[in-house]
């Protein structure tokens, strides 16, 4: 039986249109069709979000490497998974009223001094706020730095710097599934010393998962060395985000002082 491709009017046999990949079986778009779609693109266990998220947690390094060496179908793109995952995050803090960036200064200065200082902490009070009401988009304007930071610590693995973007971009996934994990636990205690013990729990789980996706990812049977590359691009990550820091800062200051 042949098919005219509704997308670009190629006449075609089989499954697919040969010209530009269209499937020959097109739904009339209504609730069955959304059904579908969330069901298989989403939720569907052999290639949606599910089933990305258990192969980063289950054997994560071998399954970036597979997407990253072509076998594609079965894994959810990396960008769009950071984008769902963030904005999941989001929403569900919102609904239980948690301010995941509750970081309060309180300064105490007098005169033109306090004046600047004042004006400096309005401006990172509303950096703080967009990143808040941004969360998925400012996670991957980070992506970047940490893709640098994996690129210089392991530049001896022969991956260029997009595959490390794409690592850290699962990476990135991964990190915001434990933070969406940790939210009940947050949202359980108003103890401050309980919710900083908390933090740091999720940090080390979080530390130790990126630990086994690197070892898996450059598995070269050099399991010490990767572990000290791994802390090696931490020490960068840390390095260029301190960096970031200072240049922002600097304009800041720019700008105020004009």
């Amino acid at each position: 039986m042949r098919f005219i491709c509704k997308n670009c009017n190629q006449q075609f046999k089989g499954n697919y249109c040969n010209n530009c990949g269209q499937t020959a079986d097109t739904h009339e778009i209504n609730r069955h069709y959304l059904w579908h779609t969330i069901q298989h693109g989403v939720f569907h266990v052999d290639n949606g979000i599910i089933y990305t998220t258990k192969e980063l947690f289950t054997r994560p390094g071998y399954a970036i490497k597979e997407y990253i060496t072509g076998k594609r179908v079965k894994h959810f793109n990396p960008f769009a998974y950071v984008i769902i995952l963030s904005t999941l995050y989001v929403l569900i803090a919102h609904f239980l009223h948690i301010d995941l960036f509750d970081k309060k200064i309180s300064v105490t200065l007098s005169g033109d001094e306090g004046t600047k200082v004042t004006e400096i902490i309005g401006v990172i009070t509303g950096i703080s706020t967009w990143i808040k009401d941004h969360y998925a988009y400012s996670t991957l304007m980070l992506l970047p730095v940490f893709s640098l930071a994996s690129y210089l610590a392991f530049k001896k693995s022969g991956y260029n710097y997009l595959k490390h973007l794409i690592l850290n971009t699962y990476i990135a996934g991964q990190r915001t599934v434990i933070y969406i994990l940790f939210i009940p636990i947050f949202a359980c205690t108003e103890n401050k010393d309980l919710i900083s013990a908390i933090g740091n729990i999720e940090y080390l789980v979080w530390i130790v998962l990126m630990t086994w996706t690197y070892i898996q990812f450059f598995n070269n049977n050099k399991g010490f060395e990767n572990i000290l590359r791994t802390l090696l691009s931490f020490l960068y990550t840390g390095i260029l985000m301190f960096l970031l820091m200072v240049f922002t800062g600097i304009l800041l200051a720019i700008m105020i002082a004009k």
